[in-house]
């Protein structure tokens, strides 16, 4: 268990470094903004207590609000997903998967995980930029931002989750 904590804390800290120095400065097309540190929400223990993640993910918000200057907004939206994220595992996670897993490629198979990423993601990022925005005054423009945001997202998860699939494996 101390390996596995460990291995979140440092996944924590790496996602929110690279969101608030790297991902927060890139705006491709003048619009599209990925938002890595979702992958630490997708990544949590399929056992984890409903409370802790909700915590963890009001915590991951907190950070990336203070350091992004969004004023809870990011806090918001990740409670909501924390919250959803068990319902969504119920729904895409195999029944044969241990509770002591990850998510991954390897547990829930490639087309599983990734549906689950995908899912998890887009809502995640459709909330985001419907409290920032507030309005549907240019809904054109609100949907380039999610769909290139989300692109770049699912991309970058993607290519993380290629990276690190040994790390988390037990």
């Amino acid at each position: 268990m101390k390996k596995t904590s460990f291995q979140l804390i440092l996944l924590f800290i790496l996602l929110v470094f690279l969101q608030i120095w790297l991902f927060d400065n890139i705006h491709l097309f003048g619009f599209a903004t990925p938002l890595l540190y979702i992958y630490f929400l997708i990544k949590l223990p399929i056992s984890m207590n409903r409370n802790v993640v909700i915590l963890l993910s009001a915590l991951l918000g907190f950070i990336i609000d203070i350091f992004g200057g969004t004023l809870g907004l990011s806090m918001t939206v990740l409670v909501i997903v924390g919250f959803l994220r068990y319902y969504l595992l119920k729904l895409f996670a195999p029944r044969d998967v241990f509770d002591d897993y990850f998510p991954s490629f390897s547990t829930f198979g490639k087309f599983l995980f990734m549906r689950y990423a995908v899912i998890i993601t887009l809502i995640h990022i459709f909330l985001l930029y419907m409290i920032e925005s507030f309005s549907l005054f240019t809904p054109v423009l609100l949907l380039l931002r999610i769909a290139g945001s989300f692109t770049l997202t699912i991309l970058l998860i993607f290519a993380f989750e290629c990276v690190t699939i040994d790390v988390f494996k037990k």
